[in-house]
């Protein structure tokens, strides 16, 4: 196993858009490919309505290969969520109890205390526009970033950089890499760009999802501020075996979203 897979950065910033901190339900999609114009990996369909954000991820074949919920009421940039994998069952996300981020990788459990900024899953994007001027500026910004996969967090900073490729409405390109300069020679760097709303429209580092088998995926990822009506797509594996067995207690339903349970976004004894 690679250090990149060691360090669980696969659970990094990809489905990242989050949007719509109000409003109307809005919609978008993704295209990940193999680095460099590869073949399609997988596509992504975003649905945000306020504080509450699902994302639907489809093989290159259509498919239905996994599922996100994701709640911001507690936190912009550290949401309750959960990732599901369709293909092999396994689960990965987080909650807040009484104040405490909790993260969470199948049955396994861990609260995570820091100082620095914390941020989680595609809570990235509204810490992005939070500090947007900052980084326009030239500000590196250094946060800690939840990874379920490791039950722990790693400190990583964020600046601007040069601009990767021709890409018409980019107005901001962004770099992420790991705080501890020894990571980075393991590490490539995480590439983004925002146009003016700011609104993320590439990335190009490492999935948040395995390949069919199972070993870390690097992708670009180009987003189109439309997207089709979220699809209510039956869960399934290669084997369809999902789809002979009984559902277990808590699996989400194929349709509607399910917000990752809270206990309390403060602590109650404080």
């Amino acid at each position: 196993m690679n250090l990149r897979a060691r360090l669980g950065l696969g659970a990094l910033i990809v489905a990242l858009p989050s949007l719509a901190c109000g409003g109307a339900i809005e919609r978008l999609s993704g295209v990940a490919r193999q680095p460099d114009g590869g073949a399609v990996a997988y596509r992504e369909i975003h649905e945000i309505d306020g504080d509450t954000h699902r994302i639907e991820y489809l093989g290159a074949d259509g498919t239905a290969i996994a599922r996100k919920w994701l709640d911001y009421r507690c936190s912009d940039s550290a949401p309750a969520f959960e990732q599901l994998d369709l293909r092999d069952g396994s689960r990965l996300g987080a909650r807040w109890e009484d104040g405490t981020y909790v993260l969470l990788r199948d049955d396994a459990s861990r609260a995570v205390h820091t100082r620095a900024p914390l941020v989680g899953s595609s809570g990235f994007d509204r810490f992005v526009r939070e500090h947007h001027a900052r980084l326009a500026a030239g500000e590196r910004i250094a946060f800690d970033f939840a990874l379920p996969a490791r039950l722990q967090t790693l400190r990583l900073l964020i600046e601007r950089t040069e601009p990767a490729r021709e890409l018409p409405g980019a107005q901001l390109w962004l770099r992420i890499v790991p705080a501890q300069s020894l990571l980075r020679a393991f590490v490539a760097p995480i590439v983004l760009a925002y146009d003016a709303t700011p609104r993320l429209l590439y990335y190009r580092g490492l999935s948040n999802l395995a390949d069919a088998r199972g070993r870390s995926l690097q992708v670009e990822i180009l987003y189109d501020a439309s997207a089709p009506e979220m699809p209510n797509v039956a869960i399934s594996t290669p084997s369809a075996r999902a789809a002979a067995m009984p559902a277990a207690p808590t699996e989400p339903p194929a349709g509607p979203a399910r917000i990752p349970a809270h206990f309390a976004c403060q602590d109650v004894n404080a």
